[in-house]
């Protein structure tokens, strides 16, 4: 699904009396605030949205990784990544319960 995916079935399915191009800036707008808090924010880069899940960004350790072609290895150094953890709500309408 895309965010015109999401305009469209908000603009569909939801009624909103709105014209599409505010819609579509306010769901731009809301992946904007939550990219921002993840890079930016200040409670542990942690973003929780209640039913659905939390993303969190996490320290990745430097390791060795390995050109499979050349079998040549290169120190590929610490990152950051970002992990999901489904909410209980959604975790239980994925397995059916």
């Amino acid at each position: 699904m895309t965010k015109a995916d999401i305009v469209n079935y908000i603009m569909e399915k939801k009624k909103v009396n709105a014209a599409k191009k505010d819609v579509s800036n306010i769901v731009s707008r809301v992946f904007e605030i939550i990219s921002e808090e993840l890079i930016n924010g200040e409670d542990n880069h942690k973003i929780q949205i209640s039913g659905f899940g939390t993303f969190i960004v996490k320290k990745r350790a430097p390791k060795v990784g390995r050109n499979p072609r050349t079998k040549e290895e290169k120190l590929i150094p610490e990152r950051f990544g970002i992990s999901f953890k489904v909410g209980k709500k959604l975790h239980r309408e994925l397995n059916g319960n």
